[in-house]
C-alpha cells in the first residue's frame, strides 16, 4: 500500500489562522483630563464629608459635655483614611473658627496626685506624646463674650443651664482660690453657707436627682463632666479627701474665669489694685503638692524609724536570752 501523502496546506487557511496585529488604542487627552478631574472630585467629596462629620461630632460632644476623643474621630469619621487625620482636623478647625467662633482645644491629662498614682506612673514609664482628647472653646474677642451674644444652652432650658454654669464656676473658683486643692469638709461648709441645696430646691433645678444628698449628686455630675476631681489619699495612714480642678475646669474656666467671677462678685471696690494683688496671691499660692510631698516623706521616715526600733528590740531580746 503506497504511503499516504500529506495534504498540502491551503494558503487561504494559513491566512485565516494568522490574526492581524491589533492596534493599540491611543487615549484621548481630553478623556484623560476628564477622568482625572472625576477622581479628584470624588476624593474632594470624601474629604469634605469627613470634615463636615468632624465638625458635627465636635458640636455634639460639646452639647453633651463629652470630650472629643481621637479614637472616636478615627473610628467614626476617618475609617481607613487614618493618614488624612491632620488635614481633616485642620480644615475642621478652620470651619469651626470661621462659622461658629470656636476651636478644638487640647484637654490636659489628669495629674498624678497621690503617691500610689505617681508610683504607678514611674513603673509604667509611658508618656503619651500625642493629644488624645479636645474640647471646644470660644475664640471670640472679649467684648463679644456677653450673655446677649453667647446665651446658655437650651438643654434642658436656658435658666437651668445658666444655674448649673454658675454653680460649677463657683466651685472651681473656690478650689483655685484655695491654692489648687480644697478639703472636702471646707467645701461642704462653703456650699452650706451659700445655701446651694436650698437654692436648688427653690428653683426646681432638675440637674440633681430627687432624694438623697442633692449636693453630693451635684458634685458627682461635675466630676463626671470633668470640672472637678475627688482625690482620696491614704499614703499618710489617714484618709484625706480633697477636691481639685478637673481637665475641663482648667480649660473652660481657668485663671481668667476665676478673675472674672471675683470681679463680678465684688463689683466696684475702693481699691481695685489691692483686690487685684490679693487675687494674684490667692491664685499663686499653690502649696498643696509640696505639702502632700512633705507629709508622704514624713510618713516614710516614721515607718523607717519604727522598723529600726523593732529590729533593735529584737536584737536586745536575743542577746539577753543568750546570756541567760
Amino acid at each position: 500500500m503506497p504511503p499516504a501523502r500529506k495534504r498540502r496546506a491551503d494558503p487561504d487557511d494559513s491566512d485565516a489562522d494568522v490574526r492581524p496585529p491589533q492596534r493599540r488604542r491611543v487615549s484621548d487627552p481630553d478623556e484623560d483630563d476628564y477622568a482625572g478631574e472625576a477622581s479628584n472630585t470624588q476624593g474632594d467629596g470624601n474629604f469634605d464629608a469627613m470634615v463636615k462629620n468632624l465638625v458635627r461630632l465636635a458640636l455634639a460632644c460639646e452639647y453633651s459635655r463629652t470630650p472629643i476623643r481621637r479614637n472616636d474621630i478615627t473610628t467614626k469619621i476617618l475609617g481607613t483614611n487614618n493618614r488624612q487625620f491632620k488635614a481633616v482636623f485642620a480644615e475642621a478647625q478652620t470651619q469651626l473658627r470661621g462659622t461658629f467662633g470656636m476651636e478644638m482645644t487640647e484637654l490636659p491629662q489628669k495629674e498624678k496626685v497621690t503617691l500610689a498614682q505617681r508610683r504607678a506612673a514611674q513603673k509604667s514609664q509611658t508618656t503619651q506624646k500625642n493629644v488624645t482628647s479636645w474640647v471646644l472653646t470660644s475664640v471670640l474677642p472679649e467684648r463679644f463674650r456677653q450673655p446677649e451674644i453667647l446665651p446658655p444652652s437650651r438643654a434642658p432650658t436656658c435658666e437651668l443651664e445658666s444655674q448649673y454654669t454658675g454653680l460649677y464656676t463657683f466651685i472651681v473658683s473656690l478650689i483655685y482660690l484655695a491654692g489648687g486643692s480644697l478639703p472636702d469638709g471646707k467645701l461642704e461648709r462653703y456650699l452650706k453657707r451659700v445655701n446651694v441645696e436650698e437654692a436648688a430646691a427653690q428653683n426646681s433645678i432638675n440637674i440633681m436627682a430627687s432624694g438623697g444628698d442633692k449636693t453630693e449628686k451635684l458634685l458627682k455630675r461635675m466630676e463626671k463632666d470633668g470640672y472637678v476631681i475627688k482625690i482620696r489619699d491614704n499614703s499618710t495612714g489617714e484618709e484625706m479627701v480633697e477636691w481639685m480642678v478637673g481637665p475641663r475646669g482648667r480649660t473652660e474656666i481657668g485663671d481668667s474665669g476665676v478673675r472674672g467671677m471675683v470681679k463680678q462678685v465684688y463689683g466696684d471696690v475702693g481699691d481695685p489694685a489691692e483686690l487685684a494683688r490679693a487675687l494674684e496671691r490667692s491664685l499663686g499660692a499653690n502649696e498643696v503638692p509640696k505639702r502632700r510631698e512633705e507629709l508622704a516623706a514624713q510618713s516614710q521616715r516614721k515607718g523607717r524609724r519604727r522598723r529600726t526600733e523593732a529590729r533593735g528590740e529584737d536584737d536586745s531580746s536575743g542577746g539577753s536570752s543568750d546570756s541567760n
